[in-house]
């Protein structure tokens, strides 16, 4: 008999995990999982109608799981589990009967039993979690949320084209951006996805065939050429205000690199007069063909990277931004401190020069794209440069042409060639 993802519950003398039992097993191969609750009155299991393979247990505790059956049966397992987990923290005081009593009435079969949204968005977040992707899970907790404060009790057979309008209707009256809504339906999207693949919703009924996710209009982002120049030779009095725009420059100068991947980044990274590096966005989205990003480091760019380099010799991060040994919730503390220091000193410095710009940190990233659009550099140039797998998301960087250049073109009307034929 083998434990396998033993978690504590809010309640201390409450503890639930799954394993698999028997000394042998079935004619396919494979030994039940049953889903386990320890308490002060001991040991339960409850099967759950799954059945795994010795070596195919081992393979599900691991992260970056590949297989996709293995990923489904991890799915159902931490949706059931999640279920478990939300009986228990209502029963106080705890009892077994009680326990059965709730977690049995309510979802009586195995099929039933993840078919509840929040339990499918919960078991979801647990597996984001084991994976490291924090920022992600807490993304998807914000979604379930607002949906349940939409309406509660759901299941995945409540979402329907219907429902998703009146849903996206209900979030734009309550102020939120297009682009807000498309982040919310893109994650219910993938839940639904993920129900449809578990064979909880039928293909025939899937909504998003009928709805369509809104997208809203890009902001321009990009600062002009005039603010950059002003941001390039400006030189701050306050260290803390001076640091937020060298990192600034340098996520500018080295193809718009995001903050999280500066944090993240490894003294081995550099490479003589280049820094090469694989983003984290694509660490956890591509196993094959990883290209890493080889940037040619300018004068300036060695620069900041000399005035900030991590002190501490035994550390493997060139910043010290990071620690190493810490959990993944404490780095994504971390980094989103990072964001927000440099986003509050570089406000300082927007008001100080007159850029009227939103200077973020996230605009390093669409200036670079948008510069080398304006100079004649080509969109496939550009994308690899960002280390995009698609022509149209980078496209979604590029601003539109500025003003003055579409005046230019305006004027170009009015030119006469006396060569032309007509």
């Amino acid at each position: 008999m083998v434990a396998f993802f033993s978690e504590v519950m809010d309640i201390s003398i409450v503890t639930t995990g799954f394993i698999i039992e028997g000394t042998k097993p079935n004619k396919a191969g494979k030994y039940p999982i049953k889903l386990t609750v320890y308490s002060q009155y001991g040991k339960v299991k409850y099967g759950i109608k799954e059945s795994v393979s010795k070596e195919d247990w081992e393979r599900l505790g691991k992260p970056n799981l590949r297989d996709q059956e293995l990923k489904n049966l991890r799915l159902r397992m931490n949706a059931i589990e999640s279920r478990a987990k939300e009986v228990i923290e209502k029963l106080k005081p705890f009892s077994i009967v009680s326990f059965e009593e709730e977690f049995f009435s309510k979802k009586p079969t195995a099929g039933k039993r993840v078919s509840n949204l929040r339990v499918l968005f919960d078991g979801y977040i647990q597996e984001l979690k084991e994976n490291g992707q924090v920022g992600t899970a807490i993304s998807y907790s914000t979604t379930i949320n607002s949906i349940e404060s939409f309406k509660k009790n759901l299941t995945v057979h409540d979402i329907t084209p219907r429902f998703l309008q009146t849903y996206e209707e209900f979030l734009l009256k309550n102020g939120k951006s297009v682009t807000t809504v498309g982040i919310y339906m893109r994650q219910l999207r993938a839940l639904i996805n993920q129900a449809v693949s578990l064979k909880l919703v039928s293909s025939d009924n899937y909504p998003f065939r009928a709805y369509k996710i809104p997208t809203g209009r890009n902001i321009k982002k990009a600062l002009s050429k005039e603010d950059l120049h002003k941001l390039i030779n400006y030189e701050p009095i306050d260290p803390r205000v001076k640091k937020a725009l060298d990192f600034w420059l340098f996520s500018y100068l080295c193809n718009g690199m995001n903050f999280a991947d500066i944090a993240y980044l490894k003294k081995d990274n550099l490479d003589g007069e280049y820094i090469s590096f694989v983003r984290q966005k694509t660490k956890r989205t591509k196993k094959k063909d990883v290209r890493p990003i080889r940037i040619g480091l300018t004068d300036l760019t060695k620069q900041i990277i000399q005035r900030y380099k991590n002190p501490d010799e035994t550390s493997k991060y060139l910043f010290p931004i990071l620690e190493e040994n810490i959990m993944p919730i404490k780095e994504k503390y971390k980094i989103q401190h990072f964001v927000a220091s440099t986003n509050k000193y570089l406000e300082e410095v927007q008001i100080m020069l007159g850029i009227k710009q939103p200077l973020k940190t996230y605009a390093a990233r669409h200036s670079f794209s948008t510069t080398l659009k304006r100079k004649g550099v080509p969109t496939s140039y550009i994308m690899e440069a960002l280390g995009h797998s698609s022509m149209t998301t980078t496209e979604s960087y590029l601003d539109s042409f500025t003003d003055d250049v579409k005046l230019s073109y305006a004027n170009l009307l009015l030119e006469t060639n006396d060569n032309l034929q007509g």
